[in-house]
Parts: structure tokens; sequence; C-alpha cells
């Protein structure tokens, strides 16, 4: 293996990384002792997934880490098969030794035994071989299992319990699914003395709830989903409580879900849903909940693409190329039946012939009255890019909205058949005269969009409540062993839609910055909130730049941040709107402007944006539907005299946004080709920022 020293490439600089090889879920976040561990999915022989295993890491600081040897390591017979791998789960430490796992570690001074507090791994088996294991149990190929591993010595050196798996086989009404059975979280639950696992139907979009005395047998108490994003796999789900606005009186429990493909992108995402828990069932709250089916109270229906007998002209539309002349279609005919998450019968769809038809659809021109446009949208990923648009290299497949000639939103599919709700803020264009445009200029895979049921709402029209709104943040794990108020959650910074293929070596994939949970009550709504944990701060530079513009005025500013931090350092804006339309930051930028990652707030548009269409290299994804370049945002209203906040932390190879409140995180990868470039500029655009206040400190690197 070849030793790492942690400055290669893309190298991320105070994020955690492997040592080589490949990295994905974090599993078995435990804190015990005074120290942090964190284990994850983890492949020994390689740096794409495989031979899944668990790696360990531990911190006394949730900053600086110390790798250690694999905690649980894949297991492979003697001609090579693999017969067990060590999926995700969790790990507790069992103070009471209820598992009876402890072993004497000496005599206490009247001779009585001292017992070990045994720290126990709860995972999934998953098993590629058909085979009997050594206590009778008939495994099938395939299977995914629930077993136990134990430690006496701090998580240094494991052992697996000889009646695996302890669950060895769904409930029976879900006997199919003994292959999507995986993803224990288990944690003390102390009103019932009892443990608590949760873990998913990954297929089914279920969370089965067990409950155990001693962590060995384990009785089935509930089921709860599918809620909210409920199509790909669930997967890696924890369950935990949190105060209301620091109120121990006020306890609220929160289940967060990875959700893969059907992220708020494409590909992998994280969704939150808040709700309260009495030891065997979790009841939402009814407001964290969103019926697809329904529509916002006073919406006005645009178009619900129910004339399925009728042209696009004859609906006021207006095609060009291969959809002169279409119009809306049947659902259950469109792509063999495949299409699902419909209103009623009908959808406008661009999959006419396959998917070679290419040309546009324009919706006749309407005034904007209301604050929201929303709709149900589906296909594949080819994100409107404007520096593309209209050119020989213009490959979108979207929806925009075009105000006085310009694009001011636009969405593209999330490379499923199944629709889903994505909303507009559209507050800034009151008054204006607008139209959509659905755009098809593309031939390759799953390049056709889906539209039904365009609505405008003084409400946005939610699919669910994502924990992030970038591309890059999934199977979120908090760690067990701290206090409510203090609960803190790592996720893995990478997507399944390229996660095997990002250009970094002789290592794969990186963690978050673990983040501080709260529940902050915000517009009178109870939120989940995060921040970077506070630790963080410990590796900050002095100040490099701190600035004050009473107005900043329109065009760019440039910064000088000195080398190395200019490529790792955190960005903190102050701004509250002028007569501009965007402020924000650009990072990472070359002389030529042909590689930027932009940062900003869209005082129009009401939303948080990373724009990583020009952040450097992209073409790592070996096919034409490439799920890496996009403009992400996270709507977040505001009044024209607030004091908006983001705090930006940039490493080698990703920024992390979040707004001063921590209702909004977006997280984005980026692998910028020109290094010697990484010039850092303000931007005001179509007019001044009022009361801007920039700070920027370097962060030092936690491995020197």
């Amino acid at each position: 293996m070849v030793q790492s020293c942690f400055n290669e490439e893309y190298r991320p600089q105070f994020h955690f990384t492997p040592e080589n090889n490949w990295m994905n879920d974090p599993n078995g976040l435990v804190y015990h002792d005074g120290v942090y561990h964190m284990f994850y999915q983890y492949n020994p022989n390689g740096n794409t997934w495989g031979y899944m295993s668990w790696g360990h890491a531990i911190s006394t600081d949730l900053v600086h880490w110390k790798h250690l040897p694999i905690a649980l390591e894949c297991e492979v017979d003697s001609n090579g098969n693999v017969m067990e791998m060590f999926f995700s789960g969790s790990a507790v430490v069992d103070v009471n030794n209820t598992s009876g796992l402890a072993v004497s570690i000496g005599k206490d001074r009247n001779g009585k035994d001292i017992f070990s507090q045994p720290m126990v791994a709860i995972y999934t088996s998953t098993y590629p071989t058909a085979h009997t294991t050594s206590n009778g149990h008939v495994i099938r190929q395939g299977q995914q299992s629930q077993s136990i591993a134990f430690s006496n010595d701090n998580g240094l050196t494991w052992t697996k319990y000889n009646g695996n798996p302890i669950i060895p086989s769904p409930p029976p009404d879900y006997a199919d699914q003994y292959n999507q059975f995986r993803d224990p979280f288990v944690f003390w639950h102390t009103p019932t003395l009892k443990w608590i696992m949760v873990l998913t139907l990954a297929m089914k979009q279920i969370i089965l709830i067990y409950s155990s005395k001693n962590l060995k047998d384990w009785t089935l108490e509930s089921q709860f989903g599918p809620y909210n994003a409920r199509f790909g796999e669930w997967e890696c789900p924890s369950l935990f409580p949190l105060y209301v606005d620091d109120n121990t009186a006020a306890e609220k429990w929160i289940i967060l879900i990875g959700i893969n493909p059907g992220g708020v992108i494409a590909g992998s995402g994280t969704q939150s849903i808040i709700g309260s828990f009495d030891g065997k069932t979790f009841v939402a709250d009814p407001s964290e909940v969103y019926d697809p089916a329904k529509v916002p109270c006073g919406s006005t229906v645009f178009q619900d693409f129910e004339a399925t007998s009728s042209t696009f002209e004859d609906l006021g539309w207006t095609g060009t190329g291969d959809f002169v002349g279409s119009g809306p279609r049947k659902a259950s005919t469109v792509n063999g039946g495949k299409v699902k998450g419909y209103l009623g019968n009908g959808i406008m769809t661009t999959y006419l012939f396959g998917n070679i038809g290419t040309g546009t659809i324009a919706s006749p021109k309407f005034t904007i009255r209301k604050d929201y446009i929303s709709f149900l949208i589906a296909g594949g990923y080819y994100p409107y890019n404007p520096a593309t648009a209209g050119t020989p290299e213009d490959n979108q497949v979207s929806i925009t909205l075009v105000v006085d000639g310009k694009v001011v939103h636009s969405q593209t599919g999330t490379n499923t058949e199944t629709l889903v709700w994505r909303s507009w803020n559209v507050a800034g264009w009151i008054g204006q005269e607008a139209y959509l445009i659905i755009t098809d200029v593309n031939t390759g895979p799953s390049a056709h969009i889906h539209i039904d049921e365009i609505v405008f709402s003084d409400i946005p029209k939610d699919e669910a409540n994502w924990n992030d709104f970038g591309p890059d943040y999934y199977a979120a794990a908090t760690y067990n062993g701290l206090p409510t108020s203090e609960r803190t959650v790592i996720g893995w910074m990478n997507n399944w839609a390229y996660a095997n293929s990002i250009p970094t070596s002789t290592w794969r994939s990186a963690m978050s910055i673990p983040r501080k949970l709260a529940l902050k009550t915000i517009d009178n709504k109870v939120r989940l909130v995060q921040q970077p944990v506070s630790s963080l701060s410990t590796l900050y530079t002095s100040s490099l730049y701190s600035r004050n513009f009473s107005v900043l005025e329109c065009g760019e500013t440039k910064v000088n941040v000195p080398a190395p931090y200019n490529t790792r350092m955190k960005v903190a804006l102050k701004f509250t709107r002028g007569a501009g339309i965007k402020f924000g930051v650009i990072l990472c930028s070359n002389a030529s402007n042909t590689q930027e990652t932009v940062i900003g707030y869209d005082f129009l548009g009401q939303n948080i944006f990373v724009d990583r269409f020009k952040s450097g290299n992209s073409s790592f994804v070996d096919s034409e539907q490439n799920a890496f370049p996009g403009y992400f945002i996270a709507t977040m209203p505001t009044k024209s005299t607030d004091v908006i906040e983001l705090n930006i932390l940039l490493d080698w190879s990703s920024v992390e946004v979040f707004d001063g409140k921590g209702q909004v995180a977006i997280t984005s990868q980026i692998f910028p080709l020109d290094h010697g470039a990484a010039d850092v500029k303000l931007f005001s655009e179509g007019g001044s920022t009022r009361s801007v206040s920039v700070s920027i400190h370097g962060i030092n690197s936690v491995w020197k």
C-alpha cells in the first residue's frame, strides 16, 4: 500500500479522508471516554466500491483524526469468494453490560471483578455467496441480515458475536425484501430502558423500529413510511431527540433518511422529518409531511395537461422542431408505463420518439401575480447552462422561466421517471410578464422531460425537508454518547451518481465537516438547523481580509488572499439588498474566468446558490449523462431590509455553504484544473449591494 503524504491533488486539508482506498458512509459514530470514534465503509483492496469493511479513526476534537487498523474486514474464502461484507450500521457503548459481552479487566480493593464496558457494533451482514453458517443459519445469495460485533479494548480489536445474525430476515410481510434490509442505527432509550433500532426496507421506503433489552434479541415494534421523498432507496436512517430552542421541556424527535437515487439534485440526498417517539412508534408532525397529490391552498392551475386529445397549439403553447403539432399524452402510455407520480391522466412529455426528439415547447405569456410557481417534473439530468445555451454545445433538457428576455429560473430532471414537486420563488418579479419554455436538445440516455400540474401559489409546494440542498451530502449519521444538546452529524461528501469516478488518487471520498444539530423556531416553524462544530475554529488563521462596504458597487472586486489559504479558507459574508439582483463571492478563479466557483444570494429568486458549471474538471464521468455540472439553489426568502449571512468553507476539492441561522446548507465537490490560479472576488450583479461585511480566515491543514 502506498503511504499517503496527504498533499496529493484534491486531497482535502481539513476534511476527513482515508489514508488510501475507497470510503463511503460514516458508520458507528460513538463518543466514549473523551474520544470520538468514526467507523466508515471502506474497501481495503482498492479505490472504488467493493469488499466492504469498516475502517476506523479516532479524534479528541472532531478535527484532527488518527487512523487506526481496520475494525471489521470483509471475509473471503480460500477460493476468493466473498462470504460476508460489513455494510453500514452504528455503535454503542453498553455501559450496563446488558449484552453480557463484558470481560473482567481487574479487581477492586475488595477483590471483586471490575468489568469492561463493551463497545458493540451493529451492522448489516451482506452475503454475496450462498452458504450455511457455522451456527446453522442458511444464507441465501445476496441476503442482508443484522449482526453485532464487540470490543472490550475501546474499539481496537473486535470479535463477531457467535449468534449472528441477530435479525436474519425482515418481517414475514416483507420476506421478499431479504436482500434490501439494512443499515441499523441503535441507541439506548432511557424512558423504556431498552435499546432501539431503526433500519430500512430500502426499496419499500419503509423504516422498521425494533427494541431489545440485550442487543441480541429484538422485537419488531412498528414501521414508518413512506413519506415525502419516497422513491429510490431509503438508506442509513438515524432517530434522535433534540430540544426546541434549547428548552429541555420541549423535546422533539428527528428521523434522518438517505435517499438514492431521488436526492434534491440527482443521485443521492438526505431528508429529515420532525415528530415524536414513545419508545415504540415514531409519529411525524403533520406540518412535516407533504402529500404529493395536493397542491397548495389557493393555487391557480396554469396548466394540468389533461387535454390529451389537443395539441399544444390548441392550448396556447408553441412547439418547435419535433414537437410541432404534438400535445399532452396519457401518462400511462409514456415510456412503457414507467412514468409515476403524475396527477390526473395527462402530462407534457418530450418522450415522443424515445429520446431522439428535439425542440422546444413554450407557454403563452402570463403576468406573475403569486410568489411561487410549482410543478411536477421527471426525466434525465441535463441542466440549463447559460454559457452553452443556444450554442452547438447546448445539451439541456429543462424547463426555464423567462422574464424580460432572460432565464431567471431553471430545472432539469433527477434521472428518474417518478415526477416530483419543484418550486421557484418568483416574488421578485411580481407584476412582470413571463413565460415558460421546455427545451430538449439532447438525444442521449434518458434525454427527455415530463412536466405536470403547473400551479401558481402564495406558498411553495414542498417535496421533502432536505437536510442539504447540494449534490454531495449523503448517509448522514449522528453520534451516540453525546448529550442531546450536543447532537453531531457527519455526512459522506459524495454522490452515487459519480462517486466511483471522481478524479482522486490514492484515496476516494471525504466526509463533510462535522455539524452540530439543533431545532430552532424560525418564521413560526420549528426547523432542523446545523452549523460546523465549534472546534473547527481552532484551525483558523488570524484574519487575512476584513472590510466593510457601506455600498459595494456593481461589478467584481478582487480580494487578495495569500497562498496557500486562497484554496482553503472560511469566508463570512453579511449584506443587505441594494439595487443589485445578486451578490456573492467567486472562488478558485483564473484570469480568463474560464474556471470559477460562484456562491451567493439571488435577491429576486430568493435563494442561496452554488454554481459549479465552471469549477474545473467534470469530464471524469464516463457518460454523456453527466450529473456533476450544475447550479444548485436553496430557497430562503428574505425581506429587503434583512441582513443576510453566508458562511463558506473552501477546501482543496469542496465548498460547504451555511446561512447565518443554519437553516440552509449546500455541499458541493469541486475539482479545479488550474491550480496556479485561485483568485477570490466579490461580485454585485445588476446594481449595488448595501452594508457588505467580509471576513476571511485561512484554515490550517490537519495533516501537518
